[in-house]
C-alpha cells in the first residue's frame, strides 16, 4: 500500500543560523543615498577630531593618529568603501597642515607614510568585513524566506492529504510509518496510534496468508505493487481495500521506504458481484430460450417433415395407384379371358411394364432421400453418353433438337451407371417439357478444377461437370431455390411427380458430387453435374444391360426364411422352378431351429428385415457359426441403415424386386465362390 512523498513531506531536521548582532543589522546591503553616506562620513572624521583635541588639544585637532582609524572603520561599513577612502583622504589632507608628534629621530615623512599604510589597510579590511557581514546577512535572509516556504508546503500538502477521502501514507526503509492521513486514522479510529498499528489485526482471516506472501515479495522487489483484501473498519465492518505502492528514492538514489495510498472497493466489488450474478442469471435464461428455440425448431422441422411425407404420401400414392390400375387391370382380363393367349401376352408386358416402373420409382425416391445403395464402378462418361444418345433421342422426339458434345473423353468417374443414366434421362424430359417447339437441348461434359468452397457443398479437386442446357421458359430465384424438393414441378397436374431433379440431386450428392441450376426467365435453364473425377489410367467400362444367359445349375436344398408369405409363395416358387428343393421359415428363430436339427441345406437366402429380435445378418453370423461352409445370400427392398451393414458383410445381397434371372445368376456366383474354398 505505498508510493513517492515529497521531500517536504518527510519533516526537517536544518538548524538556522542566529541573527547578526544589532550595530551589524544596520549595515545597508546597498550603499545609502549621497548625502547620507557623507554625512556618515563627516561625522565619523568629525569625531575623531573631536576626541584628539579633547586628548591633546585644539592645536592638534587634525593632526595624524590611530584615533582617525575609527571613523575609517565606521565610514567604511555604513557609507561603503567609496567614503572609507574619501574619509581617508580627507583626513591625510587635514593632517598636512597640523603639527605631528613624533618619536624623536624619526621623519615626518615617514610618520605620514606610516599612517597612510595603516589607515588603507583598515579601509580595506572593513571592506571586507562589509561585505561579509552583508552576504551573511542575505544568506540567514534566504533561509528563512525557505524554511517558510518549505512550512507552507507542508502545511499544504498535510492540508491536502487529510481532505482526501483516501488512505494514505509513507513508510521509512524498516517498514515504520513516519506519516499517515487524516482518513489513515479515520479508518483505524481514535483509540489507535496509527503509525505504530499493526495492520495484521485487522486484516481479514481469509486473506491473511495470501497478502502476507504478495506484500513480503513487493516490497522486496522495490518495485510498485498493488494489494486487495478485506479490512476491519473501526465500526467493525469488514471492507475490501485495494492499496498501490511504490518505492521513494532520496536524492542521491538511497531506498528511503514506500509511500502508498488505499480506497475502499467494496461498492465496486459489490457491482462486481452482483453482474456476475446478473451474468449467470442472463446465461440461464439465454441458455432456456436457446432451448426454447431448439425445440420450437425441432417441433416446426417435424412439421416439416410431416408435411414433406403428406406431399411424399400423396405423390407416390397417386403414381403407385397409377401403376396397381394396370397390374390389377391386366390380370383381371387374363382372369376373364384365360384362353385369348394374344391378350394374355399384351396383359403381361403391360403389368411387368407397370411393375418396372414402379421399381423406377422406388428407385427415385431412395435416391433423393440418399438411402439408395449405389454401385458405383470407374465409368467413362462420354462412351456412356455416346451408348445412351439412341434412346434420349427417343425421348426427346422430333420437335426439339438435341445434341450432345462430350468433350472430356479421358475424364472417368466413379459412379453407378444405370443411377447416372436415370438422371441424364430426368434431366433431358424435363429440358423437353420446358422447351417450345423448336428448340435445342444441349448435353455436354467439361473437366474442371474447382477451388475451395468454389462451388457450394463441394471441396477443391478435380471434377467432371456434365450439363444439359436448354432454350426454354426459363426459372426464376423462388422456382430454382425450391427445384430439387420433393413433389416439387412446375409441370401442369398428370404431367410429371416432381422427383425428377431430386432424383438427380440424390444421386449426385450420393456421388460425391452436388447439382446445381442456373436459370432465369426467358434465357433457358442450365443443370450442371458436378462429379469428382479419378485417375485417367482406371478401369473403364460401360454398363452392359443385357443379361447374361445362365447354365443350369446343380439341383440345390435352399433354407428360405422370409416372413411376409405372398413373397416367400413366390421366391419359392421361382426357386422350385429353377429345379431347387425349398424349405420355409417365417423368422430367424424358426431358421436357427431347423439349422441345429441338421437339416442338409446346401444354401440360405434370408430377407434382412424380419421380426424378433435379430435381423438377417445376425441369423447369417450364427448360421456361418453352426455351419461355416454353408452359402448365404441376403436379400432386402429396404435400404436404411441395415441395409448399410448388410454391405460390409461377406455375403452378396439380392435387392428386391428381383426376377428368375437375377435370382438364379445369384445362386451360381455363390455356389462357384462356395465352390472354390
Amino acid at each position: 500500500m505505498l508510493a513517492t512523498v515529497p521531500v517536504w513531506a518527510r519533516g526537517f531536521d536544518a538548524t538556522f543560523m542566529m541573527p547578526a548582532p544589532f550595530p551589524l543589522r544596520l549595515i545597508p546591503r546597498r550603499s545609502p543615498p549621497f548625502f547620507t553616506a557623507l554625512a556618515i562620513s563627516v561625522v565619523s572624521l568629525a569625531a575623531a577630531v573631536g576626541l584628539r583635541a579633547l586628548l591633546l588639544g585644539p592645536e592638534n585637532a587634525t593632526g595624524l593618529s590611530a584615533t582617525t582609524f575609527p571613523a575609517l572603520i565606521v565610514a567604511t561599513l555604513y557609507a561603503g568603501p567609496r567614503w572609507g577612502w574619501a574619509t581617508l583622504g580627507a583626513a591625510l589632507v587635514a593632517g598636512i597642515y597640523a603639527p605631528l608628534v613624533t618619536a624623536v629621530g624619526i621623519s615626518n615623512t615617514a610618520v605620514i607614510a606610516m599612517f597612510a599604510v595603516s589607515a588603507a589597510l583598515t579601509v580595506i579590511v572593513s571592506s571586507s568585513l562589509r561585505e561579509a557581514l552583508l552576504r551573511l546577512d542575505e544568506a540567514n535572509a534566504a533561509q528563512a524566506v525557505a524554511q517558510k516556504t518549505m512550512e507552507a508546503t507542508e502545511a499544504r500538502f498535510r492540508a491536502l492529504a487529510d481532505s482526501a477521502p483516501i488512505l494514505m501514507w509513507v513508510t521509512r526503509t524498516d517498514g515504520r510509518r513516519e506519516f499517515a492521513n487524516q482518513a489513515y486514522i479515520d479508518f483505524l479510529g481514535p483509540d489507535h496510534d496509527a503509525l505504530d498499528f499493526d495492520w495484521r489485526k485487522v486484516l481479514h482471516p481469509d486473506d491473511l496468508p495470501r497478502i502476507l506472501q504478495e506484500q513480503v515479495a513487493g516490497e522486496a522487489s522495490r518495485k510498485l505493487f498493488s494489494l486487495e483484501a478485506r479490512f476491519r473498519r473501526n465500526d467493525g465492518e469488514y471492507r475490501w481495500v485495494r492499496s498501490v505502492s511504490q518505492p521513494r528514492w532520496s536524492g542521491g538514489g538511497a531506498f528511503d521506504g514506500f509511500v502508498g495510498v488505499g480506497y475502499d472497493v467494496s461498492d465496486a466489488k459489490r457491482a462486481e458481484d452482483d453482474l456476475k450474478r446478473i451474468n449467470d442469471l442472463l446465461a440461464e435464461r439465454v441458455q432456456d430460450a436457446l432451448a426454447e428455440r431448439d425445440e420450437a425448431e425441432a417441433a416446426l422441422q417435424r412439421a416439416q417433415k410431416l408435411e414433406a411425407v403428406g406431399q411424399l404420401t400423396g405423390g407416390v400414392a397417386h403414381d403407385f395407384n397409377n401403376l396397381l390400375t394396370v397390374v390389377i387391370g391386366a390380370l383381371d382380363m387374363m382372369q376373364r379371358h384365360p384362353t385369348d393367349a394374344a391378350r394374355r401376352e399384351r396383359m403381361i408386358e403391360a403389368a411387368q411394364g407397370a411393375a418396372r416402373r414402379g421399381e423406377r420409382l422406388t428407385q427415385q425416391l431412395l435416391a433423393f432421400s440418399r438411402r439408395q445403395a449405389l454401385k458405383p464402378e470407374p465409368v467413362q462418361v462420354d462412351a456412356l453418353l455416346k451408348d445412351s444418345e439412341a434412346l434420349l433421342r427417343r425421348a426427346v422426339g422430333e420437335a426439339v433438337s438435341l445434341v450432345i458434345a462430350p468433350s472430356a473423353p479421358q475424364a472417368v468417374v466413379n459412379l453407378d451407371p444405370s443411377q447416372f443414366e436415370a438422371a441424364i434421362m430426368n434431366l433431358v424430359v424435363n429440358a423437353r417439357d420446358a422447351t417450345p417447339a423448336g428448340g435445342m437441348i444441349r448435353i455436354e461434359t467439361l473437366p474442371v478444377s474447382l477451388a475451395d468452397r468454389q462451388v457450394e457443398a463441394l471441396d477443391a479437386g478435380d471434377y467432371l461437370c456434365v450439363a444439359v442446357h436448354d432454350t426454354g421458359a426459363g426459372m426464376d430465384a423462388a422456382t430454382i431455390g425450391r427445384a430439387f424438393e420433393p413433389f416439387f414441378t412446375t409441370k401442369p397436374p398428370g404431367r410429371g411427380t416432381g422427383l425428377g431433379l431430386s432424383q438427380v440431386y440424390g444421386f449426385t450428392r450420393q456421388s460425391g458430387g452436388t447439382a446445381v441450376v442456373d436459370s432465369a426467365p426467358g434465357k433457358g435453364s442450365s443443370v450442371c453435374l458436378y462429379l469428382p473425377r479419378i485417375a485417367d489410367d482406371a478401369a473403364v467400362r460401360v454398363a452392359d444391360t443385357a443379361p447374361a444367359a445362365v447354365e443350369d445349375g446343380p439341383r440345390l436344398r435352399v433354407l428360405l426364411v422370409e416372413d411376409d408369405a405372398q413373397v416367400s409363395e413366390l421366391v419359392e416358387a421361382l426357386l422350385s422352378d429353377l429345379g431347387h428343393v425349398v424349405q420355409t421359415a417365417e423368422h430367424a428363430d424358426a431358421a436357427l431351429v431347423l439349422l441345429r436339427a441338421g437339416e442338409p441345406f446346401d444354401l440360405m437366402l434370408t430377407d434382412l428385415i424380419m421380426p424378433g429380435d435379430k435381423s438377417g445378418v445376425d441369423l447369417a453370423r450364427e448360421a456361418v457359426a453352426l455351419r461355416p461352409d454353408l452359402p448365404v445370400i441376403l436379400s432386402s427392398g429396404y435400404t436404411g441403415d441395415v441395409l448399410l451393414a448388410a454391405e460390409h458383410t461377406p455375403w452378396p445381397l439380392l435387392r428386391k424386386p428381383y426376377g428368375s434371372q437375377q435370382l438364379a445368376q445369384t445362386i451360381t456366383d455363390v455356389i462357384q465362390v462356395a465352390q472354390k474354398k
